[in-house]
């Protein structure tokens, strides 16, 4: 099929690899979910919210920044230079991240006041510096045309971590072992992705940094790199307070139910294509493309992300007996919470003013919002109890998008309204309502004959999204196919 060619071939491909890797993700919780006890699941879950934290604290948005200074020239010179200082600066922050992270040990242990960190602070201090190396090196990778190779690279691992979780689980009831694999891992994916870079364009040089563009690249990417935190920290403060005020045995069902889970797994994938043709569209000022461009991007969006999430509230029951078992159903309410925080910002609105160099404005929004989100933590808490930060981030997740979308058409000398087509839209709504009420009644049926969750969620999950997709593959195919046309 000519659809599945060219920028959406490439973007189906990413898409397919990252549903197999993420299932392998989910089979990985699933396993340690059930083979650990709440406090050794709780312990892991704690480093890693400690290690993502470090992560997008040291981002700085030098990430973004490989992508923005990379595509807007054209000038090998001149892109060696910018990645060599972006890099140099990432590997100078990475190590500095990972001596503060194990100084500071003690006081993490006594924050969330379990003793069983203690013994893992030297396994996780410097993942921080090869996540951010290897997400880099992955941009640069796509933005040379070796999509294939990220995707093939990523089912390898993924492979591999089930088989490192399921023995680390079921057989020795040991996170070290996890944790060792992580580090592994990350360590081998950046010098891979380095030396095939390295093959196929220029050597990195991270100690030859030009400190002339120092300025430039710090302008545009700490607000970038503040956005991405305080994105980040919207959600994972949830965890942080919930970690302080309650017990690991808690903290391990608030974490998990709290698990961003890929309802966007094919419009991210179209996104890491799109990002550098978008930005190539805004340094040329060509918007009416780069209209046409979003515009297709969020229809593929909302038809596949929409569709999975409607899905996983209306059996979210069943997917929490699935992903983590009994023990882990009270926080059945945080998992339908954080469905409808995932529903609301498939879009990434922030694209498309991260492409346009509008990075101070993310950085505003995205304090504003970490504000709000921190001082709303605090008040639902008191009003809701445990649940009530994830209702927090729900309604700031609301505000933020919105305001977004309406910079992000401005950006595009579009308004809101001419992004989407709203008839189609709302059609879509209609067909998903009408589904999901099917659904939910043949649910309560299934449930009064004792038929097993586990089929209920096959049966009737596979059949709403198998049934709601078809109904709009036309409409899917078409936007790839106007996708395909742009360069």
């Amino acid at each position: 099929m000519k659809v599945l060619k060219g920028n959406s071939g490439n973007s189906v491909l990413l898409a397919m690899v990252k549903a197999f890797t993420t299932v392998s993700g989910i089979l990985s919780t699933m396993i340690m979910s059930h083979a650990l006890s709440l406090e050794l699941y709780g312990t892991f879950s704690q480093t890693n919210l400690i290690v993502t934290t470090a992560t997008n604290i040291t981002a700085l948005g030098l990430v973004d920044a490989v992508n923005y200074f990379y595509n807007r020239s054209n000038d090998e010179k001149v892109q060696k230079a910018y990645i060599n200082t972006i890099m140099g600066f990432q590997t100078i922050i990475g190590i500095v991240a990972g001596i503060l992270i194990v100084a500071l040990s003690n006081n993490l242990v006594e924050y969330f006041n379990n003793p069983m960190l203690s013994g893992f602070f030297w396994l996780i201090a410097f993942r921080p510096l090869f996540a951010n190396l290897n997400v880099s090196l992955q941009y640069l990778q796509v933005s040379i045309g070796k999509a294939k190779s990220v995707a093939i690279r990523n089912a390898g691992f993924a492979t591999l971590r089930l088989v490192v979780y399921a023995i680390a689980a079921w057989i020795l009831k040991d996170i070290t072992v996890v944790l060792i694999a992580f580090l592994v891992f990350e360590v081998i994916i950046t010098v891979f992705f380095w030396w095939t870079f390295v093959k196929e364009k220029f050597m990195i040089k991270p100690y030859e940094i030009d400190w002339g563009k120092t300025k430039e690249i710090l302008g545009y990417g700490i607000p970038m790199g503040i956005y991405v935190l305080t994105n980040s920290l919207c959600r994972d403060i949830d965890k942080m307070l919930i970690g302080g005020w309650y017990s690991t045995d808690q903290y391990a069902i608030y974490a998990n139910c709290a698990t961003l889970l890929p309802f966007d797994i094919i419009s991210a994938s179209f996104l890491m294509i799109l990002i550098p043709i978008l930005t190539r569209y805004f340094g040329e000022r060509d918007y009416i493309h780069g209209r046409i461009l979003f515009k297709n991007y969020l229809k593929i969006g909302y038809y596949t992300a929409f569709t999975f999430t409607i899905a996983c509230m209306i059996l979210s029951k069943e997917m929490v007996l699935f992903l983590y078992g009994e023990k882990y159903l009270s926080g059945q309410t945080i998992f339908i919470l954080y469905t409808i925080v995932d529903m609301i910002k498939f879009a990434n609105m922030s694209i498309v003013l991260s492409a346009s160099g509008k990075t101070k404005t993310l950085m505003s929004c995205s304090l504003v919002s970490l504000v709000a989100n921190a001082g709303c933590n605090v008040l639902f808490y008191h009003a809701f109890g445990f649940i009530g930060p994830a209702i927090a981030t729900v309604c700031v997740t609301v505000v933020l998008t919105a305001v977004l979308a309406e910079m992000s058409a401005k950006s595009l000398e579009t308004s809101v309204w001419k992004l989407v087509d709203w008839k189609e839209f709302f059609v879509f709504v209609i067909e998903l309502s009408v589904a999901g009420a099917i659904c939910f009644i043949a649910k309560r049926a299934l449930e009064a004959v004792a038929v097993s969750p586990i089929i209920i969620l096959c049966i009737l999950g596979g059949a709403y999204v198998v049934g709601v997709l078809y109904l709009n593959k036309k409409k899917i195919f078409w936007a790839m196919k106007e996708i395909n046309a742009l360069h």
